[in-house]
């Protein structure tokens, strides 16, 4: 039997419909296509430092030792130089002794001891004879009695007031050492062994390159688009041009955001600033380094995080 064109063609679609009923159902979410996120290019992004200090001396003094030159590294809480301390190593010692002292103490224990043994004494002598100690007697044993227990107090009190002086005296002598906030590589040195330093006045510049962050301006219609947590590249432009492309120039370096202005910039309120960290513990970017920023919306959660471009160092890399 011959099927006209017509039928041959609902015959045809009829089938095809059936097939795709029966396939479909079967396509897993890790089947399906996906899609690739947005992504916003900044081209202008310059890359800053998040921690940096003129790290200064607490207390003035003058400087006795210098442990860093510049470019070493120092770990946080690490010495970076010390004061001449010989008067503070005294008021320590002396601090120390006080503290030590048990001779207050035993004295004031051994007067109301013994104005106790009064007191008990004329009750047990009134107890058996009459007045055989006259009221005036009782009173002024048991006034000494009374002074003998503030006695006590008092020397309690001055055992607690000096221990309070030893700590502020070590703390004191701590105060000579100039130690390290953070992590960081001295970039400056202001001051030499046998300066003069003032308190709160600079001896080194110290820098974090461990972490760093970029920053960049993106329009004011992507204010609210971008995130706090989203992913982003940056990929370094060195300066000038014509010159041969070094190798860390192909390279893209993944970090987050971290910052969005909510403050408009007042120059003609048309940009939003943000802050982007990077992971820096190879030390490849440097603060002052220009670059391409790039910007993968609606990545802030794991699961909508991009795959990694091609030179990107992604956190299983560092």
């Amino acid at each position: 039997m011959k099927f006209s064109p017509k039928a041959a063609a609902l015959a045809a679609g009829f089938v095809a419909a059936v097939t795709f009923l029966n396939v479909s159902p079967r396509l897993s979410a890790q089947q399906a296509p996906r899609t690739d996120p947005e992504t916003l290019v900044v081209e202008d992004a310059r890359i800053d430092w998040i921690e940096k200090s003129a790290v200064a001396a607490l207390c003035e003094g003058v400087i006795d030792k210098m442990e860093l030159q510049i470019g070493y590294p120092v770990a946080k809480n690490g010495p970076i130089g010390t004061l001449r301390s010989e008067m503070a190593v005294l008021q320590v010692t002396k601090a120390q002794t006080a503290v030590e002292k048990i001779g207050p103490t035993r004295k004031a224990e051994a007067q109301r001891e013994m104005a106790v043994a009064v007191v008990a004494r004329n009750k047990r002598l009134n107890e058996r004879i009459k007045m055989a100690v006259s009221d005036e007697d009782v009173a002024k044993a048991v006034a000494e009695w009374k002074v003998s227990l503030a006695l006590v107090v008092e020397a309690e009190e001055q055992i607690k007031a000096d221990r309070v002086e030893y700590e502020m005296a070590k703390q004191a002598l701590e105060e000579h050492t100039i130690r390290a906030p953070f992590d960081g590589v001295v970039i400056e040195r202001h001051k030499n062994p046998g300066e003069k330093v003032g308190q709160a006045e600079p001896v080194v510049t110290l820098g974090n390159l461990n972490k760093l962050r970029t920053y960049a301006y993106i329009p004011l219609g992507y204010a609210y688009r971008v995130k706090d947590g989203d992913i982003v590249d940056f990929q370094p432009r060195l300066a000038g041009s014509g010159h041969t492309p070094l190798p860390i120039e192909s390279k893209r370096f993944r970090g987050k955001i971290s910052f969005v202005d909510p403050q408009i910039q007042p120059e003609g309120e048309t940009a939003v600033r943000i802050f982007a960290e990077f992971d820096n513990r190879d030390h490849e970017l440097r603060p002052g380094l220009k670059g391409t920023l790039t910007v993968y919306l609606n990545t802030s959660g794991a699961a909508a995080a991009p795959a990694p471009a091609v030179g990107a160092r992604t956190a299983q890399d560092r």
